[in-house]
């Protein structure tokens, strides 16, 4: 069995003492950092190797959401793999969750939902190809602005795909599966992931949440 390493960031004693208590109760979770955030910088998780990361949204010196933009702008620089985000908050906002997955967060967890929500939470994003939230959160969203610049960036980037890889796309875009998109594209599904990997690169994006997201905002998902 695998083990999956969190790193508690930000919020009082007691929450995260109460987070880490639940986290530990599960044989597979290991916690390997807890700090309260005061005086840490973004580039202090970059030599941590964790697989998970709860980011609280309100810290002594920036947003979680802020925190988790400027740690995958310095992994992208120096070339850094990163494990997933969480951005941690006492009640539940669908705003709050839109702007954590934008900023590079798989989703938010919220003390309101219980401590069951958050173990549960935290092992979906052990995934690194999970978009487990942006997909839930699709059909209650409305329209979206997105600056002309981004627009006009995205379709120049999604022009350079060849006919394979459009064809995986649109697939994404129908929000098939990676298996069900490999069926319908004929490829392998290492394939299918390597491409969406290829597109959030293309675009200047880091996860597959932010792909999700800037499709919608775009008008190009099928829904």
């Amino acid at each position: 069995m695998s083990t999956t390493r969190v790193a508690l960031v930000g919020g009082s004693e007691a929450l995260r003492r109460a987070k880490r208590s639940a986290l530990e109760a599960i044989k597979s979770i290991q916690v390997i950092f807890d700090s309260d955030g005061f005086g840490l910088l973004p580039q202090d998780l970059l030599e941590l190797n964790f697989d998970v990361a709860i980011i609280e949204h309100r810290l002594s010196n920036q947003t979680g959401v802020d925190f988790v933009s400027a740690i995958h702008s310095l992994a992208r620089v120096s070339s850094t793999e990163l494990g997933s985000f969480l951005v941690g908050a006492q009640f539940s906002e669908r705003e709050l969750r839109v702007l954590a997955i934008r900023s590079g967060a798989v989703d938010c967890v919220f003390v309101s939902d219980g401590l069951e929500s958050f173990v549960e939470k935290v092992l979906s994003a052990a995934n690194p190809l999970t978009d487990f939230a942006i997909r839930e959160l699709l059909p209650e969203l409305g329209s979206m602005a997105i600056s002309q610049e981004d627009f006009q960036s995205g379709s120049v980037g999604l022009n350079t795909l060849d006919i394979e890889e459009a064809k995986i796309l649109k697939g994404y875009a129908q929000l098939k599966s990676d298996s069900a998109i490999a069926s319908y594209a004929s490829v392998p599904v290492a394939k299918v992931r390597a491409t969406l990997i290829k597109i959030q690169y293309l675009l200047l994006l880091d996860t597959r949440s932010q792909l999700l997201l800037r499709l919608y905002e775009m008008g190009a998902l099928a829904l």
